[in-house]
């Protein structure tokens, strides 16, 4: 994937000037952004000599492929090699194992609650197990065990393959939330105090924690350097093989969220809150979860404009995708599987009836 110039979190700004002033033009040729100022007084006089084709945003702003063309961006998916229909209303989670046995989590209520394990085909997908565990999030770890918190969320079990439910953590008074399972075998919570999800206050408990094999808490992540809290509601956590710490951190109770990244002692890397041709306050970031490349590319699934975002490990964006085009529609969770393939488990339009959600396997430039 092209490394653009630009950072993920900076806003595009006229590249004449460099101020915050209204974008309304692009030059063809020179492939800058323009202000009105500099593409009157500026642009046109040193170019006077030349013929060259400046545009108006609006000319291409419906075509977010010619924006991301003119920025040296490039697409996410190759090309969509399996699509799969499941039964289920929403994936909103998928942990693969090495054998293409996948474990798929639709939680959109708790009438619509299911926690699978199942087998993916060629052509088909089949369902393996069933389990009686209502959850938010999970994992599974090297013995196979289920790792999840029920309903109540105050604490954290495991489920072995023999049924057997054991506690392994206490985490009254607060909440768990995010769940996920490094290399190492440590597992990365994310924690909240009872009681509204939002406004947060400064009396509010917002962490994400790193708790040893043991289950014995090893570090707690919650402000940064200046004071200020990192997230505001930790809904999932990864981490890379240079312990990079990724967190999808929702704002508000209309699921507006952000990537907030962490280094292994909790420092704050970058903070992305979307890209600007795409991402605006009608159409802000919605993300769900993130998935990693062997290239230590970061992929961001975008709910709510049909999107996968690519970043660099220093938060550059690195690829755009409209899924939308590829009949992808809402992506919620990714996964790579055995052989390399990008799974993305989506969501039905909620205006559907009847409708049961699709993975679709993807290759990915």
């Amino acid at each position: 994937m092209a490394k653009s110039t630009k950072t993920a979190q900076t806003p595009i700004s006229c590249q004449l000037c460099n101020n915050d002033a209204v974008i309304n033009w692009k030059c063809i040729d020179c492939e800058l952004w323009l202000c009105d100022n500099c593409k009157i007084n500026v642009h046109s006089r040193f170019k006077s000599s030349e013929k060259h084709r400046v545009v108006s945003t609006e000319d291409i702003g419906n075509d977010i492929t010619s924006h991301l063309k003119a920025l040296h961006i490039s697409e996410v998916i190759s090309s969509v090699f399996n699509t799969y229909q499941t039964e289920l209303p929403c994936i909103h989670k998928i942990v693969c194992s090495d054998d293409d046995v996948v474990f798929l989590l639709s939680n959109s209520d708790t009438q619509n609650h299911h926690l699978i394990q199942a087998k993916l085909r060629k052509d088909s997908i089949k369902v393996l197990q069933q389990f009686d565990i209502e959850c938010q999030d999970f994992a599974v770890n090297r013995d196979s065990e289920i790792i999840f918190a029920p309903t109540s969320r105050s604490e954290l079990k495991a489920k072995s393959r023999t049924g057997d439910v054991r506690t392994i953590l206490k985490a009254s008074p607060l909440m768990i939330l995010a769940i996920y399972l490094n290399k190492h075998g440590e597992l990365l919570l994310g924690l909240r105090d009872k009681g509204p999800k939002y406004p947060v206050t400064d009396f509010c408990t917002r962490q994400v924690v790193i708790l040893d094999t043991d289950y014995k808490r090893k570090s707690t992540f919650e402000y940064d350097d200046s004071g200020m809290k990192l997230f505001s509601y930790a809904d999932r956590i990864v981490s890379d093989s240079k312990n990079n710490i990724y967190v999808v951190d929702v704002i508000n109770d209309k699921c507006h969220g952000q990537i907030v990244c962490l280094d292994m002692n909790g420092k704050k890397k970058f903070i992305y809150k979307g890209y600007s041709i795409l991402n605006t306050p009608d159409t802000p970031l919605i993300p769900c979860d993130i998935a990693i490349t062997p290239k230590h590319v970061l992929l961001i699934s975008d709910w709510g404009n049909h999107a996968v975002h690519a970043l660099t490990e220093k938060g550059e964006i690195c690829g755009l995708q409209r899924t939308k085009s590829l009949g992808i529609l809402f992506p919620c969770s990714l996964s790579f599987d055995s052989e390399g393939f990008l799974l993305i488990g989506c969501e039905v339009d909620q205006g559907e009836t009847n409708q049961r959600a699709k993975i679709h396997a993807v290759k990915i430039h």
